[in-house]
């Protein structure tokens, strides 16, 4: 009996095993916001859960055109929870690019992560930049901005990298202007994506 009962097992398994479907996965990486395309998809045949959210790969074309709302990594399995048909950057929001050294980052960086932009002093002494002269009290008035991290390039040779940011538009022209001064250290907030 409990021959027929290992053997009525294997064959159950192994024939569940072959109920596979098609499901859109990502082929290569795509930094949130940006809008996907056909060689960023491709289809998996796998055997899949019911309670698991997937597109189905009959649906790759539907997906093309739309954007990723989250950082999407290369292999994994596409739900429409990770999609967006709004632009990036949103109304209120500038795209700023900041070259980091080494050390002025967290290692491993990524796109979709939640970040504080922290202006620095920078080697000499100097103040923070702004549009205008301003007292040291005066300097102390910059505040820390949020962002997320939108892209990142790097690194160079030297171990110097360069995040593309979506931080308020408000906040743009100061964190561009301490960006070009080298004046700006990144603190993680929330990994995501």
């Amino acid at each position: 009996m409990l021959l027929v009962l290992a053997v009525a097992t294997n064959v159950y398994l192994f024939r569940s095993s072959g109920d596979r479907v098609s499901v859109v996965r990502v082929a290569r990486d795509v930094a949130a916001g940006h809008q996907i395309t056909q060689a960023d998809l491709d289809r998996a045949s796998i055997a899949i859960a019911p309670s698991v959210t997937v597109i189905p790969g009959r649906q790759l074309e539907q997906v093309v055109g739309r954007r990723a709302a989250v950082g999407l990594r290369k292999g994994t399995l596409l739900a429409t929870s990770q999609l967006t048909t709004q632009q990036s950057p949103a109304a209120g929001q500038a795209l700023v690019t900041v070259p980091l050294k080494a050390g002025s980052m967290p290692p491993g960086l990524a796109p979709g992560w939640r970040v504080r932009l922290v202006f620095t002093y920078g080697d000499q002494g100097q103040e923070p930049v702004t549009g205008a002269p301003l007292s040291r009290v005066q300097t102390t008035a910059l505040r820390d901005v949020a962002a997320v991290v939108d892209e990142v390039d790097g690194p160079d040779a030297e171990g110097a990298m360069t995040a593309s940011l979506i931080v308020p538009d408000a906040d743009s022209s100061v964190v561009a202007r301490q960006a070009a001064a080298g004046m700006v250290v990144l603190v993680v907030t929330e990994r995501r994506g």
